[in-house]
Parts: C-alpha cells; structure tokens; sequence
C-alpha cells in the first residue's frame, strides 16, 4: 500500500524548490472548494460532509474534508479518525502541512482549522506567504475540497459561504429548518453572493416530503431574492445514520446497501455529473478571499 502521507511531503517539497512532477496536475488544474452549511444545527451536516466524500471517493476523486466547525468540530468522530494537530500548529510553525492532515477511509483526507483560520489575519506577510505556499499544495493533489462549517447566520459561516467555489445548504422538512435554510439564502443574496448554490433536503419520509421542501424553497428563492437554487436532491430518514455515528464508522461503510447510502450516492454523482459550475478558483484563492472579508 502507498505511503500517501509520504506523497504529499514530497510534492510540498516539490512545490516549495520549484520542481515540477510530472505524474501531479498542473498548477493550473485547481480544486472545486465547496462549502457546505445550514441555517441552524441539527440537521445532519456534518454527516452528510462525511459521507459524501466517500461517495466522490468511490466515483474516482481525491477529497479533502476542512473542519470549519470552531464550536461543535466533530468531523473527526464522524469519520473515526483524527489528527493530534491543527492549522494552528501550522501557523505557530509548530508542525508542516502534511502533520496536520489525517487519513481517512477511500484515501480521504482530513485537516482541522479550527481558530487557527482566523488567527491567519493577524499574520505578517512573510508568513502568509510561508503558510498559503503549503496550503496551495492541495491545488495539485485533490480534486474536491469540502468545508464543514458551523451552523447559524454568523460572520464566521458567512466567510466560508461567500469565499466558495460553489455552496451547499443543508435542511430538514421541519418547518424550523426550512425558515433557517431561505435565511441563509437571503443573506447570502444580500451579501451579493455569486456562486452556484445548491440544496439537499435531509431525513425526508418520502419523496413527496422531499420534493415538496425543495419546490417551496426554489419558489421562494427565485421570487423574492432572484437567486436560482439547484437542487442534488434529498436523503431518506434513517436510523443506520445513527447507528453508524454510535459506532464512529461512516455510514457508506458500515450500512452500504441502505437506502441512505444511495442517496447519498446519487447526491455525488449528481455533484460531478449534473450542471457545470464555476470555474474553481482552488484552495489558494479561497484563502485569498476569505482573508480579503476578515482583515
């Protein structure tokens, strides 16, 4: 088995002395930063990050999952496995990138942010240019980067929303979560937000309940903020979700036939094969970005 750790500390060395390797993307070839969130907590986030990376994993892409939750991180209990570092340690020049990314399952990969994010605006030039040169080696390794954020409608979220690629919004049926998933949308509209945003309803019944919350939210969406939502579709409510977090074992590895895991399946294939989206801009330039809203 490949030491896939031991790639990525070579091609950071690689990137940092110039050299060029031919088997890695070209530099020019960036990843789709996508950031995923809800209007409030509860309704399965995190999970769904989780195991749709392992479902872009199974279709052939390289993923790397940042854990942006700074007050319920928890994507390391999901995914049952976790990193003694975080991008903290890397800003406290403490560690190298490569020490603070996990192995997940599917080759997946994992890297907690937590505060360290913001501790990036106080940085000097020097060191931004020393942590931004390690960060950007992800551009040439993965192909999907997924960011965990925190629930609600604070600064913090927003950030990640507006520096993204391309934003999914999380929701349940409950009338609760529908009235927090249209106030995402409308700040993200106020705040004159471009990119694509797409929405999964989460824990449905059945398909009418799915197809029900998804038509009311696009209605609404398009009528009164003129902002067109695309939807990947929705999960059934299942219990193996539960058992598979109590077990700290994803559930496409743990329940791979049930209903859930399919769903999530077609979610993924649904995310690479439906309607093209922006031109990635790569884990570099939403860190550029997201420093231009926190300084």
């Amino acid at each position: 088995m490949r030491d896939q750790a031991e790639k990525l500390r070579q091609l950071v060395q690689k990137s940092q002395s110039g050299h060029r390797n031919p088997i890695i993307k070209q530099p020019e070839v960036r990843a789709r930063v996508i950031t995923i969130t809800s209007g409030k907590g509860g309704v399965g986030k995190t999970n769904l990050t989780v195991n749709l990376a392992l479902a872009l994993s199974a279709l052939g892409q390289k993923v790397l999952i940042i854990d942006a939750d700074f007050g319920l991180a928890n994507v390391d209990v999901v995914l049952g496995c976790s990193s003694p570092y975080s991008l903290q340690h890397l800003l406290e020049d403490k560690c190298r990138i490569t020490d603070i990314i996990a192995d997940g399952p599917r080759g997946i990969k994992f890297m907690s942010g937590g505060s360290g994010i913001y501790q990036l605006a106080n940085m000097s030039d020097a060191q931004l240019s020393r942590i931004t040169s390690q960060i950007s080696v992800f551009d040439r390794w993965a192909d999907i980067i997924l960011i965990d954020t925190g629930a609600g409608l604070n600064r913090n979220v927003l950030n990640f929303v507006m520096a993204a690629d391309e934003v999914v919004i999380i929701t349940t049926p409950e009338p609760t979560a529908i009235t927090d998933a249209y106030a995402m949308m409308k700040t993200y509209s106020n705040h004159r937000g471009a990119a694509p945003v797409n929405l999964v309803i989460n824990r449905v019944l059945d398909m009418g309940e799915g197809q029900l919350v998804v038509e009311k939210l696009t209605k609404l969406a398009q009528r009164f903020l003129g902002l067109k939502i695309h939807s990947l579709g929705f999960v059934y409510e299942d219990r193996n979700i539960l058992n598979a977090v109590k077990t700290q074992v994803p559930l496409l590895l743990s329940f791979p036939e049930s209903i859930s895991t399919r769903c999530i399946e077609h979610i993924a294939q649904r995310m690479l094969y439906g309607e093209i989206a922006a031109k990635p801009q790569g884990i570099k330039g939403f860190f550029t970005k997201f420093l231009d809203m926190i300084w």
